[in-house]
């Protein structure tokens, strides 16, 4: 998103006298709003209908805190329930079970003693949070941190509207930098992201997106951008690199004559391939030894090959 220069506006409360001043000017009820009123007013015109169309309309921009403090701190505080609850169980079981007490069936839940029979259905309710709560837990920590350049676009948004459209202390979730998640984040190769991570790219008119435009009020600062076309274009460098891998050593390899010298271009075409393996595609560490092994190996073919002359040489 592009960012324009500021312009001072104060969200007033004043509503009941701008419906006055509305009443007495002779402007319809239903009248859309002016661009000049909704940049003087965007807490009022465009407000949180606006501001959750704009998350909305990228999944890059669903962003949320994770508050990973109070989640450890409320996981803490149940378990210290349930830990006092299984002591009080443990006394109980062992006041039912010493020689001077009355003879209970301390072997069967049917016709257990009332507290301790009402203590096992606390247990068992705050047990069911409980677990339900560090599940929870684990899945949301899987969660990966929401990228500085979305987080910045959604600041954008807000100097964009003078930080106005939105109540200015519920903007301060964007402060948490570490503690932002995004909750539907795409799985990317290395190179788009290398794509995304560069404004100058990222926003080349050929990836604009033809059916796909801003409200009003936001049409001169955001622009939306095609996703299959920068996956597309990505995939297609990398098929590109791959071809040029595997074609220009074979050319190489033909022209030469040494076995040291061959050694030393398999070398450095298989260190170029690793980087290339590791840097701009989603593949594991072992993923890509394998297919740096495989790599190797076909190159390795072509340093028992030589031209047909050297071979009548080597004949005679």
């Amino acid at each position: 998103m592009s960012q324009k220069a500021r312009t001072h506006a104060s969200a007033s409360s004043g509503t009941q006298p701008g419906s006055a001043i509305q009443a007495q000017s002779g402007i319809a009820r239903d009248t859309p709003p002016s661009q000049e009123e909704i940049q003087h007013k965007p807490w009022k015109f465009i407000g949180y209908q606006g501001y959750a169309e704009f998350i909305s309309s990228e999944d890059d921009w669903f962003i949320l805190r994770r508050f990973g403090t109070l989640n450890v701190r409320v996981a803490l505080a149940l378990q210290d329930e349930i830990s006092a609850m299984e002591k009080r169980l443990r006394e109980l079981d062992e006041n039912y079970s010493q020689r001077g007490s009355l003879d209970r069936h301390n072997g069967r839940f049917r016709g257990d003693v009332e507290d301790r029979r009402a203590l096992m259905e606390r247990i068992s309710d705050k047990l069911y949070k409980y677990n339900a709560f560090v599940l929870q837990q684990s899945k949301l920590r899987g969660y990966p941190e929401a990228p500085n350049r979305d987080v910045n676009s959604i600041r954008n948004w807000h100097y964009n509207h003078d930080y106005v459209a939105i109540a200015s202390e519920e903007q301060e979730y964007l402060e948490h930098d570490k503690d932002l998640i995004c909750v539907a984040q795409k799985d990317k190769t290395p190179l788009r992201r290398l794509i995304d991570s560069s404004l100058t790219i990222r926003t080349l008119p050929i990836w604009r997106h033809k059916d796909k435009t801003a409200p009003n009020y936001d049409a001169e600062h955001v622009f939306y951008y095609s996703d299959s076309r920068m996956d597309t274009f990505a995939s297609a460098a990398i098929a590109v690199i791959g071809v040029v891998m595997l074609i220009t050593p074979i050319w190489v390899l033909q022209a030469m004559d040494g076995l040291k010298a061959k050694l030393g271009v398999i070398t450095a075409f298989v260190l170029i391939f690793l980087l290339v393996l590791s840097f701009a595609m989603a593949s594991k560490p072992f993923e890509a030894l394998g297919a740096t092994a495989a790599y190797a190996a076909v190159l390795m073919v072509f340093t028992q090959l030589g031209t047909p002359d050297q071979q009548v040489n080597n004949n005679g």
